[in-house]
């Protein structure tokens, strides 16, 4: 009996281990690298992220006519310019 409990424990904090690392690759910053600008006549959408738990960053991100997406820098002009023109 002492040997089964342990097995069930061993197998639960293997779990409780894979969950987390699974969770944390998939929840993370959506933009590795920013632009400055992008042909502002190919933007379709524009998706704004506050920081997150798992993103410490707020994140602007286009989505252009071809599907592709693009993030900005948050603090450029170009992004803010953006931003300011979709709240309207």
């Amino acid at each position: 009996m002492n040997t089964a409990i342990r097995c069930i424990v061993v197998l639960l904090a293997c779990a409780t281990i894979y969950v987390n690392f699974s969770i944390s690759a998939i929840l993370n910053c959506r933009c590795v690298k920013t632009s400055t600008a992008v042909n502002a006549s190919l933007i379709h959408r524009v998706e704004e992220l506050e920081p997150r738990p798992y993103c410490n960053r707020k994140e602007v991100i286009v989505v252009l006519k071809d599907g592709s997406s693009r993030c900005l820098d948050p603090k450029g002009r170009f992004a803010k310019a953006v931003l300011l023109i979709t709240h309207m």
